[in-house]
């Protein structure tokens, strides 16, 4: 089979095959998607599915995660901002926390968590089902055929649903300052514009794209990986989520600080 691995002699030395075949497989995948797109191969038609179901699984969690982390930043900003009587500067506070970090992790964890393992739970299937060696025995590429598609959906709803958790986030904090902490709203949206940038709203979208790249790769190499029946699919889903969210976290790190040298702060050279 294509994507077998060879047989790991020791933990070391399959983390080595892991992370290698890992490695291999994402510079295919990056490979044939422009390729397919060149060649007027990319499967438009599964992209389009795929996006739509990654959508329809993603989005109704990450609201409902991203509304009681908007509340808990707007009652613990509130609280600290009452004491120290800066509550009209709780916007500037949302805009770092939420459109700079909050909303792009929500996005991550709703790829990794639930658009990743339905990724990796379908290619798993197929590949114990033996359906990926038919494929390959017709000559189709797998890759081209299945994955690519995969990928470009989680990018794009990856990117979709950062604006949409980023505004489900802010309109969250705007409401508890308003009709909680009955401040004024012209306080909070004028804080928010003088210390939100659009430099940190390309950046969350950044992030999300990546983590959505990073998670449909993660899956979908583990779901073609699976192996011993339905309980490999499920170890294999098992796999994915936690390697999605540690991969996604360093990704993240690392992109943070990228932004922070890159870009200076707000004031930093007043």
């Amino acid at each position: 089979m294509t994507y077998g691995l060879p047989v790991a002699r020791g933990p070391v030395h399959d983390l080595a095959l892991q992370v290698g075949g890992l490695v291999a497989f994402s510079l295919r995948v990056l490979v044939a998607a422009p390729r397919a797109a060149v060649r007027g191969r990319l499967p438009l038609r599964e992209a389009v599915e795929q996006t739509a179901f990654l959508a329809r699984v993603c989005s109704g969690p990450a609201l409902l995660l991203m509304l009681p982390i908007g509340v808990l930043i707007a009652v613990s900003v509130g609280s600290l901002a009452a004491r120290l009587g800066a509550g009209g500067y709780s916007g500037a506070v949302t805009a770092f926390v939420v459109v700079g970090q909050a909303a792009a992790l929500v996005c991550a964890l709703m790829l990794a968590g639930v658009g990743g393992s339905a990724i990796c739970a379908d290619l798993g299937s197929r590949t114990i089902r033996e359906e990926i060696e038919a494929l390959e025995t017709m000559g189709i590429d797998v890759v081209e055929r299945l994955v690519v598609p995969r990928v470009i959906a989680a990018v794009v709803v990856s990117v979709l649903l950062c604006a949409l958790v980023t505004f489900a986030g802010v309109l969250t904090c705007l409401l508890y300052q308003v009709y909680v902490q009955h401040q004024s709203s012209g306080a909070f949206l004028s804080t928010f514009a003088q210390y939100g940038r659009l430099s940190d709203f390309t950046t969350a979208m950044i992030k999300a794209a990546a983590f959505g790249l990073t998670s449909a790769l993660i899956a979908s190499f583990k779901g073609l990986h699976a192996k011993g029946g339905p309980s490999g699919v499920a170890d294999a889903v098992n796999e994915t989520v936690v390697l999605a969210f540690v991969v996604v976290f360093v990704v993240n790190t690392v992109l943070s600080q990228l932004y922070s040298v890159i870009v200076p702060a707000p004031g930093a050279y007043a």
